[in-house]
């Protein structure tokens, strides 16, 4: 297959139907840490936590093999939070409106952090997914790509990740994304919500906006007693535009195996 296929309507085939999704992706996280699994007693702490809670990669490695009542390290938090100053849009110009600035809210990666962190699954279609992230490199992503921000380049080639699947007696999954369960998704868990409000990245409709989606965020945990978990949960929920009828919004959980132990 070529790295960038004419048409994409095979992959999207796959998604929408009731098999295997052709690649899962997770959220990007901070360097090698991942968010606690929120089945697992919070670490007491002088200063309040507040989610999103990271550990480090080795900490998430050995809750997942041991109980839920664990109380791991929690990492320094990774982000820092800042504001610019912009100028308004004149609507009718078209232009800059002559004294009328406006403060933009903004999160940065802290210092002793360099990198973000994707994982990946896929059988068929790694090196596409791959040639996407360096597409989408080219622009950025995410609000205000457009002046700059959400810019980024990839560092590594893709590296083996088994440690993300070998659990042995696995009876529960940690998400490593956002998502949205699928109807017969497991519901016996812990859960944290948040509410988004996602748009078409560059423009591509005449109505970008999506509106409102409530998603699980990563970190959430369900038990699957009826039987091992699968590496993927979630749905992929229909976002057809007269431009682009077939589009969807990824809402899929990157499902990690966990062993739950209930103790008192």
């Amino acid at each position: 297959m070529e790295l960038f296929p004419e048409s994409f309507d095979e992959m999207l085939s796959q998604f929408a139907g009731p098999g295997v999704p052709p690649f899962i992706l997770s959220d990007a996280f901070p360097g090698d840490l991942l968010p606690l699994p929120l089945h697992v007693r919070t670490p007491v702490s002088e200063k309040k936590l507040k989610p999103p809670i990271y550990i480090t990669q080795a900490g998430f490695q050995d809750l997942s093999v041991a109980s839920g009542s664990l109380a791991p390290e929690v990492a320094d938090k990774p982000f820092g939070s800042g504001s610019q100053i912009r100028t308004a849009i004149d609507r009718i110009v078209g232009s800059a409106a002559e004294g009328q600035l406006f403060e933009l809210d903004i999160e940065h990666l802290q210092e002793n952090f360099e990198t973000l962190s994707v994982y990946v699954r896929s059988d068929r279609y790694l090196e596409q997914v791959i040639g996407c992230f360096k597409a989408l490199a080219l622009t950025g992503f995410g609000k205000k790509s457009s002046s700059g921000l959400g810019a980024f380049e990839l560092l590594d080639k893709a590296q083996d990740c088994d440690w993300l699947d070998g659990v042995e007696g696995a009876n529960a999954f940690v998400t490593l994304s956002h998502f949205v369960p699928a109807p017969h998704d497991p519901t016996n868990g812990r859960w944290r919500l948040h509410v988004t409000y996602p748009k078409f990245h560059a423009n591509p409709v005449s109505n970008v906006f999506k509106g409102s989606i409530i998603m699980l965020t990563p970190g959430s945990v369900f038990r699957t007693d009826t039987g091992s978990p699968r590496p993927w949960y979630g749905s992929m929920i229909p976002m057809s535009r007269p431009e682009m009828p077939k589009a969807m919004h990824y809402a899929l959980a990157f499902a990690v195996p966990v062993r739950w132990e209930e103790r008192g």
